[in-house]
């Protein structure tokens, strides 16, 4: 695991160093949250002059170590492209919704896997379609993707099966590579939380797709 000691509580400038590192991890292509082990040059001097400082603080009176992370990643992924999130943001009156709907797809993970395949096939009964970008238009599905009907989970474990990003990245387009990023940085977190393997995932698409 990379976060020791899950049941912890943490300091307020723990906090800070943690979604940090999250957030250089989403953002920047340069940092690797698991290659550095979650650790940053963060200093806490400079956090003890921050004006959100407030909201760390907060935040480690109500989370553990463990779900803190897994709250920063929750809302890392609630949207379809990666985008800097501030720590007062995320605090906000919905910041509970987002981790609950994260936890619910993340515990029942091949289950929500099984039922997003056969949406898609009774869309379109052509597997190899579903990734394909024809006469200008993004792929089926992504479009169903950035509609809420697929979950960025399912995206990233089809990824995993099949490789489709490889395909999406010879289309040169923003909005297809900012989701390409978004499922490899959310990739080893998701395994990290809820491993899955790949003949499960297989055996899912042939119940639908034969």
């Amino acid at each position: 695991m990379i976060m020791e000691k899950d049941d912890e509580m943490m300091s307020g400038f723990e906090c800070y160093k943690t979604y940090l590192a999250v957030s250089q991890h989403f953002v920047r292509d340069s940092y690797d949250f698991f290659k550095y082990n979650g650790k940053t040059n963060a200093k806490e001097n400079a956090y003890l002059t921050r004006k959100d400082r407030y909201f760390f603080e907060k935040a480690s009176k109500r989370f553990k170590r463990g779900d803190f992370l897994k709250f920063l990643v929750a809302n890392y992924v609630n949207n379809t492209s990666i985008n800097n999130k501030w720590i007062g943001e995320m605090m906000g009156s919905s910041s509970s919704d987002v981790l609950v709907s994260w936890k619910k797809r993340v515990e029942s993970l091949t289950y929500r896997f099984s039922e997003d395949i056969s949406y898609l096939c009774d869309i379109d009964e052509d597997f190899n379609k579903l990734f394909m970008a024809v006469d200008g238009s993004h792929p089926l599905i992504y479009r169903h993707f950035a509609q809420g009907r697929i979950s960025i989970e399912t995206m990233v474990l089809l990824d995993k099966l099949v490789g489709f990003s490889k395909l999406w990245e010879k289309y040169d387009d923003i909005v297809l590579n900012d989701t390409i990023k978004l499922m490899k940085k959310y990739s080893p977190f998701l395994e990290q939380f809820s491993p899955t393997e790949k003949k499960k995932l297989k055996d899912v698409v042939l119940k639908y797709y034969k």
